[in-house]
């Protein structure tokens, strides 16, 4: 008879553990995967149109609804994706969508990050949203990450009659503490490039500049940039999307989306990383305690890339969804 010791007991139960927590994050995926149906959506924003598509979930009348874009530089196929299907499964629409000048929306010139721009095609998301039959747009709920998650938060001041509940993940809320984090070696070179970018006019090409470059000069430079932003990217990508206009670096400074913290109604969440290496921590900690109605977590030794995978990215996204339960179906 083989006689099987405790160590050896504990090894094959965490096996067995594991083995069924895998089943069960099949069975997870699976369902996140029937859940609902995908709606593809433009709608109008200035003189163009935004891309998108809305999730239903199945068998819910006019659910509350969640708007999702992404932060720097990014698609919202980048990374997005498995938070979409946690509020899904939740009984909460949600909507991607992407910037003008990214992705399939329309707008020239292409990838010119513009904080300012953006909010307003947040806005644009959200009377696009209100004026559907298919959900719920007084339950609506805002959900940003990194650039996005401190545009979110401008957002919800702008718009406080439409946006019900607000989830800010690793936000940016001050462009000049973020400019302090990038390399002075670079500086002069990003201050060149962006004059010869801003020369441009809209007719014309911009000048680009790498969005993240291991070792180089790029527009987001931090300990864990390159390999964070890296692992958001769908194989497959065209080196292309891997590009930003230089006039960034002249607006970028002059965006505090933090500020306007203390005009916010609505319940609002932030995330934030204690080893964040792009946004200091210190500066989302004065934001948050600004807050009429705010929650804070703060993950203790994560960097601003860790909420998108592994077991941060569970105990974030469980936070969030409890979080819009509670303000938006409650």
């Amino acid at each position: 008879m083989i006689q099987i010791t405790r160590p050896v007991r504990l090894a094959l139960s965490a096996t067995l553990l594991a083995g069924a927590a895998g089943g069960l994050h099949a069975q997870s995926a699976a369902a996140a995967a029937t859940a609902h149906t995908t709606v593809p959506i433009t709608f109008p924003c200035q003189a163009t149109t935004c891309d998108g598509e809305l999730w239903l979930p199945v068998g819910a009348a006019k659910p509350p609804v969640i708007l999702m874009a992404h932060g720097f530089g990014a698609l919202r196929d980048w990374g997005l994706k498995p938070y979409a299907e946690r509020f899904v499964q939740a009984g909460f629409a949600v909507l991607r969508f992407d910037y003008r000048g990214f992705g399939k929306s329309g707008g020239q010139p292409r990838r010119v990050v513009d904080g300012k721009a953006h909010i307003k095609d947040w806005s644009s998301a959200i009377d696009a949203v209100r004026q559907r039959s298919d959900v719920d747009g007084k339950r609506l709920g805002i959900w940003g990450s990194s650039y996005s998650g401190g545009q979110v938060l401008q957002v919800a001041a702008d718009r406080p009659e439409a946006v019900k509940a607000v989830s800010a993940q690793v936000p940016f809320v001050s462009g000049f503490q973020s400019s302090l984090t990038f390399p002075l070696k670079y500086q002069p070179v990003a201050g060149w490039y962006a004059l010869r970018d801003l020369m441009r006019s809209d007719n014309e090409t911009p000048l680009y500049v790498p969005t993240i470059a291991a070792g180089q000069f790029s527009a987001l430079i931090c300990p864990e940039c390159a390999e964070g932003y890296k692992k958001l990217v769908p194989p497959g990508t065209p080196e292309s999307e891997n590009q930003v206009a230089a006039r960034v670096f002249l607006s970028l400074p002059f965006f505090a989306p933090g500020r306007a913290a203390d005009r916010i109604q609505a319940p609002t969440l932030i995330v934030a990383s204690e080893k964040d290496g792009l946004i200091p921590v210190k500066g989302v900690r004065e934001v948050a305690a600004k807050l009429k109605r705010g929650e804070y977590l703060e993950l203790a030794g994560a960097d601003h890339f860790s909420p998108y995978t592994g077991p941060v990215f569970e105990q974030v996204v469980a936070r969030q969804t409890a979080f819009f339960k509670k303000a938006l179906l409650d």
